[in-house]
Parts: C-alpha cells; structure tokens; sequence
C-alpha cells in the first residue's frame, strides 16, 4: 500500500505539473516536473518519465526492480530523461533506439539486437568474404548474435550462411562488410650486419611474434629479415633484431694511416673518451685497444665490431690538416752617446816637481803631474783626443807648465732586426741567430814545492749572446692568435767587469698576447734619457769674471735609447696562401742583397756577386743553384773550377 501511495502522489504531482501541456524530449521544455519517489516500482517509473518526454518505451520481461530518487527541487523534462538513463544503467538495463519505439532490455541481450526499425522475420543469407577469412570473421561476430541465430561456414570456400531477424542481419552484414576489407600492412626489410638472419628468425618464431595474417620470412642475399604486419610486429622485429645483431663478444680489427697528427698522442686523446689512457705508445681501454706505430705513423685498433665505426670517425676527425702560422717581429733599437769635456790645468815646476797651480782629475784627461813628468824624462804621453794646447817654460828644475784640452764626441747605433718564422697551429717553434761566447765561471790550481801553480785549469759556459725568437701559436674560431713570446737581445759590451769577464747588454721580454690575424702588435718598447756632468772647480776664484774658467774644469755626458718590439701573425691555410708569402719573402731578400752589394769598380780584383738567386717568379731558384754560381764562374779571374759533373746524369 505505501508503494502505491508514493506512485499515486508522484503521478498526481507529475499530472499537476503537466498541466495537459505537450511535452516532447526533442521540443522546448515547458513545464517543470516535481520528483519524489522512494522504493517506487521500476515499470511506473518508466510510464512516467513516457509520459513526462512523449516518448514510447517497449519492456522486456526482465525488466523489473525498484527505484528512489530524490529530488528537493523541479526539473525539466531533459533533465528528467537523463536520470532515467541513469536508473536503467544502475539496473543493468539499457535503451536500443528506434524511430517510434524505444526497446528497454538488459546489457546482456542489446548487443544481439539491430537499432532502427526493419522487418522483424526470420531471413537467412549467404556472405560472400573477398580478402578476411570465414573463420576470422565468424570469431569475431559470434558474440554479437542471439541465441537463436544460426551461422556456419562452407568448407573449401569463402562463403557464410547466416540466420537472423532481418533488422539484425543487416547489421552483422554491414560489420562483416567493413570486416572484410583488404588490409594493406607495409613490408619492411630489417638489414642485420652481424648476426645471421636464418638464425634471428628462429628466435621470432620461436617467442611466437608473429600472429595470424602477418609474415616474417629471410632474404638471405641480403641478409635481412622481411616483415610484413601490423607495427607493432614490426617494431618487436626491429628491436629483437637490434640486440642480437650487437657485437657483444666479436672483436674487429682495422689499421688507419694518420696523416697530419702523430699517431702516440692521438691514440691517447681517442682512449680518453673511453677511460683514462696508459702510458706509452700502447694503450687500452676496457674492449678497445689501440697501438702507436711511429715508423709509418700508423694506428693498430682492436674493438667491438659495433665500436670500430665510431673509432674510426673520430681519429678521422681530429687528423685534419693543421693550420700555419707565420710569425714576424722588428725589432728596432736606436742609441746616442754624446760627451763634452773642457779643462785648463797649469802650476809652477820647483825641483821637477809641481809646487803649485790648478790641476783636475777628470775622466779620460792625463793630470797636470803626470804630464810635466813625461816631458821632462823626455817620454811621449797621451793627450786624450779632442783638442789640447800645452806650454813648458823654464829649465829642467823650476819653470811654468800649462795644458789645455776640449773634446765634443757623439756615438750613434742603429739596429734593425726582423727575425720570421712559420709553425704548425700550437707547436712551439724558435729562431736563434747568435754567437757562442764562452764566459769563464771559475778558476783553480794547486800549488806545490815552488811558488809556481800547478795544474791549473779554468770553468768555462758557453752562452748564446745575439737574437733568440721563441713563439707558441693558438688560432682561435674568430681568427685570432693567442701567441706566447720569448725574444731576448743581447751584444758585448767590448767592457770588462771589476770581477773580470766581460759585460754583456741583454733585452728579453716574455708575454702571451691575444691579436688578430695579419693585425701589428707592439710587444715592449724603452725610451731612456739619460744625463751625466763632473764638475771640478778652485773655490772663489772659479767665480771670477773672465779669468773664472782657467780654475775650472767639466765634463758632461748625455745618452738617448729608443727600443721598440713589434709582432705580426699571419694565418697560412693553404699552399697557395704559403707560395704567396714564401714569394714576398724572397723577394724581400732579393732587394736587401742588392742593397748590401758591393759596387763592382770592374777592376781586379773583381768583386764577386753575392745576391740572392731569384727572380722573383721561381721559388726552386736558390736551390737549383749548383756549387759555383755562373756569374761567378765567367767573371773572377783567376777562373774558377768547373761543376762536378757525374756520369750517367
């Protein structure tokens, strides 16, 4: 009774809101539905939810139970509509649609029924297959039929009998229709290099990869594995056949000439990227082996056959012609000496000797003493250079002497030195044009019975003194040359030391610049200005007006040096680039040997040429040039031998 009184309010309710309006789930909602049901009989509920969308519902038998739902508030009757479907789902029910009715039935029986309308008899067909198989196609509809469905197969053909309603046989005809299309898997060749594709078939056949409808068959000529299937086949192909056709024990073994680099050190710089190197030309990295061969320069590798490629690659790689550089540096030194000496000396001789007078001691000046003493025993005596003015008067024992002497001197040198040298990029390369002086280090004898020394001997070390040039280039991606630089100048100084040997002047300079190439750079440079004066002087009477110089006497002396050091790379990277500047060089030392020529008056004896052999076009030249140079040979007299000739040339 409370059932049926929870369905009479809910109708009355439902009626109520009706208001005999047309409802329809497809129109415009109109009006609003007040649900309440609790424990409410499932059928009812779809009689008012019929009633409520216009729509027309046909229950199977099995659809019974109950249904609560709660709703506080109104609702449309779309809104309506999906809580139903809400409660068939919950049932275990749903709807098969059709243009005027709508069939409820349980999820278990919808798949064997056809949607839309049709005739309802029993109808039997015979299905023609063109590309699936019957026994593909009656696997796969089979769920899809009622029980009261019959289909079977003819044997040694590609037919299908099937009985159904007539509105579900047309569905199951149109899935068997797109069932039984041709399927176009691609064909793809897995190429193995290692492992035998006979051997790597077994396996996939073995794993059972492959499914029905798909192929995996050998191509020995190529020894490849064809697949033909669905990709995901052919992905597990392609992967299975990856791993065994890795080298996991084979070793290769291959020899690779190198060219440009030396062969020990790019075997270590080629371990390195697989482990840490050991010493010496034969090293080794876990599998990969690698041996230095330095007579001809060669690279013995043993490794994984999967390895070698990347090995070789890489030595490829790094043995690239290296790129030159050509260093220039001037090297230019000026120096002026200037000394000014003025002096008057004089006094009285008393005895042969002098009493009294003005007399200084200056640098390169004999004194007054000295002087009046040689010219009375009748001896010769320097004067210094420059200027000098001397008197004597009187007899041998008393008289007067005086002496004067100016000098102005002025000393200049100028060196010029433009020292040139080509390297490989990152090699150090050094020029050293000098002279091997010996300098005395110690000294030692040994003394026996009489006072003379015996045994004695002398440490001597050699050391170069003139020009030395030492440069490392490092080109970078910009085309600049980061360059460290070792140059040292040094010359004797023809002046020897109070501890004995002689003094050298050395200028040496060293650095790491950063300069573009073909660009000048100044490295170092000295400007010295130097100033020196003596001054001697009788007290007071130096002062004197007129007569004040002959109480005097000065010398002064004044030095000015200027050195200069300036760089300029130049980036070689062809022959061509190299022939161009090997041509200026050359044709540099062409115009400087003709400069330093001596003129040849034509007269003997003749004066032999000494110019460089080149004409500017033909760098061979200087080389062709045999033992006695033809100008030579017709112009000295007496006349010169011939060449050596061989036989057989």
């Amino acid at each position: 009774m409370t059932d049926v009184k929870w369905m009479r309010a809910a109708t009355v309710a439902l009626m109520l809101a009706l208001g005999g309006l047309s409802l329809g789930l497809t129109g415009p909602a109109r009006a609003q539905v007040a649900l309440d049901l609790r424990d409410a009989d499932l059928r009812s509920f779809v009689q008012i939810v019929s009633e409520a969308t216009g729509r027309n519902f046909v229950l199977d038998p099995q659809v019974r139970g109950t249904v609560t739902v709660l709703a506080p508030g109104t609702m449309s009757p779309a809104a309506l509509y999906e809580v139903f479907l809400n409660v068939l789902e919950l049932n275990r029910l749903t709807i098969v649609e059709g243009i005027d009715a709508d069939r409820i039935v349980p999820l278990g029986t919808a798949r064997e029924l056809s949607s839309g309308t049709g005739s309802g008899g029993y109808e039997t067909r015979v299905i023609e297959l063109r590309s699936a198989t019957p026994q593909e196609v009656i696997e796969v509809i089979r769920p899809l039929l009622p029980s009261e469905a019959v289909v079977s197969s003819v044997p040694g053909s590609r037919l299908i009998i099937l009985s159904d309603r007539g509105g579900n046989l047309r569905r199951i005809t149109d899935l068997i229709a797109r069932l039984d299309t041709p399927r176009d898997d691609p064909i793809e060749m897995v190429r193995l290099r290692n492992a035998d594709a006979a051997e790597v078939l077994q396996v996939v056949q073995a794993m059972d990869l492959v499914p029905d409808g798909a192929s995996v068959t050998v191509d020995r000529r190529s020894n490849a594995l064809v697949v033909s299937g669905p990709e995901d086949l052919r992905s597990r192909v392609r992967a299975l056949a990856g791993r065994l056709d890795g080298q996991q024990g084979t070793q290769a073994s291959s020899v690779v000439q190198v060219n440009y680099a030396d062969a020990a050190a790019l075997a270590d710089v080629v371990l390195r990227s697989f482990s840490t190197p050991a010493a010496g030309p034969e090293a080794s990295a876990g599998d990969v082996r690698i041996i230095a061969e330095p007579q001809t320069n060669s690279l013995l590798i043993t490794a994984p056959q999967d390895r070698m490629h990347d090995i070789v690659a890489m030595i490829r790689h790094l043995d690239r012609r290296p790129t030159q550089v050509l260093v220039e540096a001037v090297i230019f030194e000026m120096s002026v000496e200037g000394f000014a000496d003025l002096s008057t000396q004089f006094g009285a001789v008393l005895n042969d000797a002098v009493v009294g007078g003005v007399q200084f001691n200056l640098e390169g000046r004999p004194s007054l003493t000295s002087l009046v003493s040689s010219v009375l025993k009748q001896n010769g005596n320097d004067v210094g250079s420059g200027g000098s003015l001397g008197a004597l008067s009187g007899t041998s024992e008393e008289g007067f002497a005086a002496f004067l002497s100016a000098i102005a001197q002025t000393n200049s040198t100028r060196l010029l030195s433009t020292p040139s040298i080509m390297t490989v990029n990152n090699q150090e390369a050094e020029i050293v044009v000098a002279q091997n002086v010996p300098f005395v280090t110690g000294s030692f004898a040994t003394v026996g019975e009489t006072a003379l020394p015996e045994n004695p001997f002398q440490t001597i070390e050699r050391q170069d003194v003139g020009l030395t040039l030492a440069v490392t280039p490092q080109i970078n991606a910009d085309d600049t040359v980061r360059m460290t630089v070792k140059q040292e100048v040094s010359n004797l100084t023809n002046s020897e030391s109070s501890a004995g040997g002689e003094i050298t002047a050395r200028r040496a300079l060293s650095t790491t610049v950063l300069v573009k190439g073909g660009n000048v750079i100044m490295l170092g440079g000295l400007l010295e200005d130097g100033f020196g004066s003596v001054s001697q002087r009788v007290p007071g009477l130096s002062k004197l007006p007129l007569v004040g110089g002959l109480f005097r006497g000065k010398n002064t002396s004044q030095n000015q040096r200027v050195l200069l050091v300036m760089l300029r790379p130049r980036i070689v990277d062809s022959d061509e680039e190299a022939k161009r500047l090997t041509r200026e060089v050359a044709r540099d030392a062409k115009q400087a040997s003709l400069a330093i020529q001596p003129r040849d008056r034509e007269r003997y004896p003749r004066t032999p040429s000494g110019v460089l052999p080149f004409d500017g076009a033909d760098l061979n030249q200087p080389f062709d040039a045999g033992f006695i140079d033809d100008v030579a040979q017709r112009r000295n007299f007496p006349p010169l031998p011939t060449r050596l000739r061989f036989s057989g040339n």
